[in-house]
């Protein structure tokens, strides 16, 4: 059965990070240059040192932070971080950067509204060191990835994607500026697409 989700104007979204934010800093700069309509209502860390918490509190975002070492269980981790979602009003989740898998009680609270971006052209080199992977594989080609987040490791069915070339002298570290310099074009593009409607079509998704 197909999934379609029809246009809100402005939708209530919440960021997932583990570190710097990068990519959320440059989502809310594009927010509040009018250039994405959402509205930002929280900025959650599973770490309480992310750097990216004190870039939120400078866009006015508030922010949040609690860790699974807290918990007895991941599930009742994940079932906090559901319960501050819905007290906020969360209608999207936007993972940047959240150095964790996403697992059942987020995604059947938030099916098809989980978002994440990957440094490389999926299906290839999911996980962890992406860039490393397509230097090592000896790709011409990479880029990011813009998905929805499924039960999988950057399994989820894919937004947008950008490509960027790999040069021959490229280290792991000028193409991962490179592909993350595209990654702040792309991702606040997929999320005014996905905003605006779609429909999944299996894993295929048509925009409005």
């Amino acid at each position: 059965m197909n999934f379609i989700f029809s246009k809100k104007e402005i939708p209530r979204i919440a960021f997932l990070i583990s570190g710097r934010g990068s990519n959320m800093g440059a989502i809310l700069k594009n927010i509040k240059a009018k250039k994405l309509k959402a509205k930002p209502v929280m900025v959650f860390s599973d770490k309480a040192d992310a750097q990216g918490l004190q870039k939120a509190k400078t866009f006015g975002v508030e922010t949040k932070s609690f860790s699974p070492k807290e918990f007895l269980k991941f599930e009742e981790y994940e079932a906090e971080l559901v319960k501050v979602l819905k007290d906020k009003q969360v209608e999207w989740v936007i993972c940047a950067g959240y150095m964790r898998l996403v697992r059942k009680n987020i995604l059947e609270n938030y099916k098809n509204r989980i978002v994440n971006i990957h440094p490389a052209l999926l299906p290839s080199f999911p996980g962890l060191k992406a860039q490393k992977q397509a230097l090592d594989y000896g790709v011409r080609y990479s880029g990011c990835t813009v998905h929805l987040i499924d039960e999988g490791c950057d399994t989820g069915p894919i937004v947008l994607q950008k490509v960027v070339d790999i040069l021959p002298d490229d280290t792991e570290e000028t193409l991962s500026k490179r592909i993350l310099k595209a990654e702040h074009e792309t991702y606040s593009l997929a999320l005014k697409k996905l905003f605006n409607g779609f429909e999944l079509n299996n894993r295929t998704i048509i925009f409005k």
